[in-house]
């Protein structure tokens, strides 16, 4: 049986409609758009003019590609833009030093750590240290605490000590010759001689005297059998060996921390 005319009829006017307001809807919208383009135009402008001032290149990117395995610069960072040198030039910091920025006479910072001397009074020990590692041990004599009392007068006193805290080394002597003090003559007994040369003793300091200050020494052993004992009068004595080697490792203004 054939359809109805008047039953498509609603559907159809329906479809109609929709076709023409969505018409409608569509052109204004290109209206519209034709309309504002040149407002966003100008409002656009200044932001368009900012990105025309950044590089395309990214120097810090490429300065990542240049890193070779050992994360050093190789040289392909030459071809590196000459805006980027310009912009690390002008940083108030130094840029680091590599391989590829270094002046051919720039030697590179040491690694090496600083020589120091530990002695431990306690222990009887002195230590040769780079850095934390431990380069060397020995055995070390050091004051007895006795006091000494001038007889001839009373408020006149020594005591032998070896002192703690941080000192450094002042004088390094070969076949150095002992300068007795007063108190080596009143501890025998003695007179105190009034003449330079009564009081000079080659041979009692061992082969070689490392100084730090005050008259104190680090230097050889009389008698190497009372090594480790405390029964000098303030200096620091060692074995002949140990001496030596203290000798040629430390240098002027090593560092010596006695505790």
């Amino acid at each position: 049986m054939a359809p109805n005319n008047r039953d498509l009829q609603f559907p159809w006017k329906t479809f109609e409609t929709i076709r023409t307001t969505g018409s409608i809807v569509f052109w204004a919208t290109v209206a519209w758009g034709v309309l504002m383009l040149p407002l966003l135009v100008v409002l656009a402008s200044p932001f368009l003019n900012t990105a025309q001032s950044i590089p395309l290149s990214i120097p810090f990117l490429q300065v990542s590609n240049s890193l070779s395995p050992d994360g050093t610069l190789d040289d392909t960072s030459a071809h590196m833009p000459q805006t980027l040198f310009q912009e690390i030039d002008s940083l108030p910091s130094q840029p680091p030093q590599t391989a590829s920025n270094r002046s051919p006479n720039q030697k590179p910072a040491p690694t090496q750590a600083k020589i120091s001397v530990l002695v431990d009074i306690s222990r009887h020990r002195l230590f040769v240290k780079e850095g934390d590692r431990i380069l060397h041990e020995a055995i070390a004599s050091t004051g007895s605490g006795n006091t000494l009392v001038d007889p001839r007068n009373p408020e006149r006193t020594w005591t032998f000590e070896t002192p703690k805290g941080t000192f450094s080394v002042q004088s390094k002597l070969e076949k150095p010759v002992w300068i007795r003090p007063d108190w080596a003559f009143i501890e025998q007994g003695n007179p105190v001689p009034g003449k330079m040369a009564d009081r000079l003793q080659p041979g009692v300091l061992g082969q070689y005297a490392l100084g730090f200050g005050n008259g104190y020494f680090i230097h050889g052993a009389l008698y190497s059998n009372l090594l480790g004992q405390d029964v000098t009068h303030g200096c620091i004595q060692l074995h002949a060996d140990d001496l030596q080697y203290v000798f040629e490792a430390v240098q002027l203004g090593t560092p010596i921390i006695i505790i």
